[in-house]
């Protein structure tokens, strides 16, 4: 059976450097292409000589490099926040800092196994279910999904999120969603993960000529950045996708209808 590899969770740990040599690691299990000498050479002021003298204790971690090392480590905004206060010596205690991460919170995600994407459907059948009517009437999703998948693709999807245990049957024999909020780090590149994005954005587009703008929002903002204010800006949708996620779990009444968000951040011209 494979084995699932998680994430390092920086407010487990208590030295930079260890937590620095975990994540690069963990990169290099879950991402083929990653390599430190690649990635450095995307960064300023961060070299693999660097790296490697860091990692052997033989140099320290400075404030001014902590915006490169973040970018190498693949780290979200909180993450980031916590790294540059761990540098500074700033956070008043580790146990302070560590109790702001939802992942340290009595939280309803779980991270996506790799699997579930298997079929780029498996998310939208298995959170249909999270709705009473498809749980009182399973062949809605089949109404639901016909536009982008047959009834076979849907009973294999189903009898997949059984077996992989994020669909199951409830006393009153109802098919319910077992883990309500499944995330995955959208910075790591697979074939999977862009096939999702794209079945995503086919939904979306479909939406756009069939759902009346009462129902649905679409904006799109075009703008010029730079290296610099495209990592302001990628800061900005990391906090955002937080308070997303923690939406998502807030005690609520079931939902009656299923929304997908899309954050597409993309170049459309300029250098390269």
């Amino acid at each position: 059976m494979e084995m699932k590899l998680s994430r390092p969770q920086i407010s487990e740990y208590q030295d930079a450097v260890s937590y620095l040599a975990e994540m690069l690691q963990f990169r290099k299990k879950t991402e083929s292409s990653f390599s430190v000498a690649n990635a450095c050479q995307r960064l300023r002021r961060v070299s693999p000589t660097l790296i490697s003298l860091i990692l052997q204790k033989k140099r320290r971690i400075t404030t001014d490099r902590v915006h490169e090392l973040a970018k190498l480590m693949n780290l979200n905004a909180t993450e980031k926040k916590y790294f540059l206060h761990w540098i500074e010596g700033t956070n008043k205690s580790h146990q302070e800092i560590a109790s702001f991460f939802p992942e340290n919170k009595n939280t309803k995600r779980k991270d996506a196994h790799i699997s579930i994407l298997s079929d780029w459907i498996n998310i939208y059948v298995k959170d249909l279910f999270q709705i009473p009517e498809f749980q009182d009437n399973p062949d809605l999703i089949y109404k639901a999904l016909a536009s982008v998948a047959s009834p076979q693709r849907i009973d294999k999807s189903i009898r997949f999120l059984l077996s992989e245990g994020y669909l199951k049957t409830a006393i009153n024999g109802k098919l319910v969603v077992d883990t309500e909020l499944v995330v995955a780090d959208p910075r790591i590149s697979s074939d999977k993960i862009r096939k999702f994005h794209k079945g995503a954005l086919l939904l979306a587009k479909q939406a756009i000529d069939v759902v009346p703008p009462n129902k649905r929002l679409a904006n799109s903002l075009i703008i010029p950045l730079n290296d610099e204010s495209y990592e302001g800006l990628l800061e900005i949708i990391d906090e955002f996708t937080e308070k997303l996620k923690d939406f998502a779990e807030r005690p609520a009444q079931s939902g009656d209808q299923l929304y997908q968000l899309i954050i597409n951040l993309s170049p459309v011209g300029g250098s390269q």
